[in-house]
């Protein structure tokens, strides 16, 4: 492109959040979104460029591939994790802050939006379809739209036809998210040689798959994920998407869904991966321990020779899926059995970490720690202000800012302790208490899979548990009310 040549003008923009319907939480309220907590807080325009060039984010990965021959147009970008209903407050103020800039500005040549795809709200079934036909009412139907999604995404009908082409990410845990941004990328410079996707096909399976089911390491889940790669000229994207069987819409569950130069072409494509993930369900294994049982099989086997800790993974009191990530079963089992050299984390509670920094390291307080509460003596062992860098596979180089956190210990377990929730998917908070997890003999993590990434090549064993918590395991414990009739709760269901 000549110097004198007009650059085409990209307009990108970002709202995620994953949605549990059934947490117990009050909605997520507008100042969640303006925060920093484990990640940036809502970025306005300009700021987008300066805190997401680098970084975890699909948005990082754009901006590093998208190349100097493009204007780019920052419209608004805020990410909000998991938790309880999206508040509709936050929802029109995100919504708001993104359109109102789109419209303000000459329109683009194409539209990239990095979204999750299982958003709720009190009042929308669909956020992200809302969210997209606005964008599209501003845009014009010209306009090619590309969008970034959660691997858990919840996709309908609507979402599909407004977009033109869409990268899930491809691993579960989500070690891919900066380089779907880089796919994401190429696929807008296609549709502004190319135009609109002519063929857009979506389908739905006819059952739910537990999420602690859904990892892409190995299993039914790889072999699917590696068929929606399969290469083909006139398809623009062939995606699946496992679905969040958390989030109460009636479009909830795993679906495939293609763009593609042709309607015949993406039917095809569409047709193909379906039938792909059909003759993967009998294969997805979701087999729980028991608590107490876990807790007694870990000392067995930690006791036993060879390195690394035997790791319980609290898949229930998962932040990443909603849950309050400040549930005690775990805890107490360990106390109960007087296990040695456990280390657990990340659990959240803002009243005991205020606690321990009101006490100081060394000091011996009494306090009824987390849900339901666990009342005993902890030694304050580590203090820490919960400000670091993280330096994980899932997230890694982000400026974390968890408040106030203490490394507290009762018997032989230690605990880390945060004031703002996060999912235990990276090493740094225990590092900034000065917890090694390779060192202990038994790691108890709040995360359903994306510990797999860094902690479980560290770990002898695995055992995934089910402890209390708000992120039910089994989908058949949900009260849905707004999910479609005869959908299956599980795949052999």
């Amino acid at each position: 492109m000549t110097g004198a040549a007009k650059k085409a003008c990209i307009a990108l923009g970002g709202f995620s959040h994953e949605s549990n319907s059934f947490a117990p939480s009050q909605d997520v309220g507008l100042d969640h979104f303006l925060s920093r907590r484990d990640r940036p807080p809502l970025l306005p325009g300009a700021r987008m460029l300066d805190e997401l060039g680098s970084g975890a984010f699909p948005t990082t990965g754009f901006l590093q591939a998208i190349g100097q021959d493009h204007a780019l147009l920052p419209l608004a970008w805020a990410s909000g994790g998991a938790g309880g209903m999206v508040s509709d407050e936050a929802f029109e103020h995100v919504c708001g802050e993104l359109v109102s800039r789109l419209a303000g500005a000459p329109r683009p040549d194409a539209i990239y939006l990095e979204l999750h795809g299982a958003m709720a709200t009190p009042r929308l079934d669909d956020p992200e379809a809302e969210l997209l036909r606005r964008v599209r009412a501003v845009a014009g139907e010209q306009v090619p739209i590309v969008v970034t999604l959660d691997y858990h995404a919840n996709l309908s009908p609507a979402f599909a036809r407004m977009i033109d082409g869409a990268v899930v990410y491809r691993t579960y845990p989500h070690v891919d998210r900066v380089a779907c941004g880089r796919i994401a990328a190429g696929l807008v410079r296609r549709l502004l040689v190319r135009g609109r996707s002519a063929g857009v096909a979506i389908a739905h399976l006819p059952f739910l798959i537990p999420l602690h089911a859904q990892s892409t390491l190995d299993g039914p889940s790889r072999r699917i994920v590696d068929r929606s790669l399969a290469d083909a000229g006139e398809v623009v994207s062939r995606c699946y998407a496992a679905g969040f069987p958390l989030n109460d819409r009636h479009w909830c569950g795993p679906a495939v869904m293609v763009h593609a130069d042709s309607q015949s072409a993406a039917d095809e494509a569409c047709a193909s991966l379906l039938r792909a993930v059909l003759d993967e369900a009998p294969h997805f294994e979701a087999a729980l321990w028991p608590m107490d049982a876990a807790v007694e099989e870990a000392m067995r086997r930690s006791s036993a020779p060879g390195t690394g800790p035997v790791l319980l993974a609290d898949v229930q009191d998962n932040p990443g899926a909603g849950a309050g990530s400040d549930t005690t079963g775990l805890l107490a089992a360990l106390v109960r059995a007087q296990a040695q050299g456990a280390l657990l984390g990340i659990l959240c509670d803002a009243a005991a970490a205020a606690a321990a920094h009101a006490a100081g390291e060394g000091a011996s307080i009494d306090i009824a720690l987390g849900r339901p509460p666990f009342a005993g003596r902890f030694v304050v062992e580590r203090l820490g202000d919960g400000r670091f860098v993280s330096t994980g596979s899932v997230a890694g180089g982000l400026r974390m800012d968890l408040g106030p956190m203490a490394l507290l210990r009762i018997g032989g377990t230690r605990v880390v302790v945060s004031t703002t929730r996060m999912q235990a998917f990276d090493p740094a908070p225990f590092h900034h208490l000065g917890a090694d997890p390779a060192r202990a003999a038994i790691l108890v993590l709040k995360s359903t899979c994306h510990f797999r990434a860094d902690f479980g090549p560290l770990s002898r064993d695995v055992l995934l548990v089910e402890a209390p918590g708000d992120a039910a395991a089994d989908p058949a414990r949900y009260p849905y009310r707004r999910l479609r009739p005869g959908v299956r709760p599980g795949p052999a269901a």
